[in-house]
């Protein structure tokens, strides 16, 4: 009987050290381009790089170009959404800025993670003619 008990405890006390090793941190985002509040001219390209980062596992990612409120700028059309398994994942891409666009727009970047916690950053840029 002392046995049993004995075994249990283990058993319950190995559970819950296991247990304890999810994933306890937000993913993360570092921007590497373009630097927040840079100035494009229409019919530029703009190179958008980042790294993802998460302690265990990332899941997925959305990076678009969008207004103040978050709402995907249609006239800029730039959307990019990916999945990985990776603790890191590196993003680059670029789009072109059309003429006659508004002056200023965000790059929005949200990543989540397998534990489906998720961060969002933002980037304002501005274009003129």
């Amino acid at each position: 009987m002392k046995n049993i008990f004995m075994f249990a405890t283990i058993a319950l006390l190995s559970t819950s050290i296991v247990s304890c090793n999810k994933d306890k941190e937000n993913p993360t985002i570092v921007v590497s381009t373009p630097e927040n509040h840079t100035t494009f001219k229409w019919g530029e390209e703009v190179h958008v790089e980042a790294t993802f980062t998460d302690d265990t596992e990332l899941k997925s990612y959305k990076v678009f170009v969008g207004d103040a409120d978050g709402n995907h700028n249609h006239d800029i059309g730039f959307m990019e959404e990916g999945t990985t398994t990776e603790t890191s994942y590196e993003f680059h891409e670029h789009f072109m800025i059309p003429d006659s666009v508004a002056s200023m727009a965000y790059i929005y970047f949200e990543v989540t993670d397998a534990e489906e916690k998720t961060t969002t950053e933002q980037v304002m840029i501005h274009f003129e003619e």
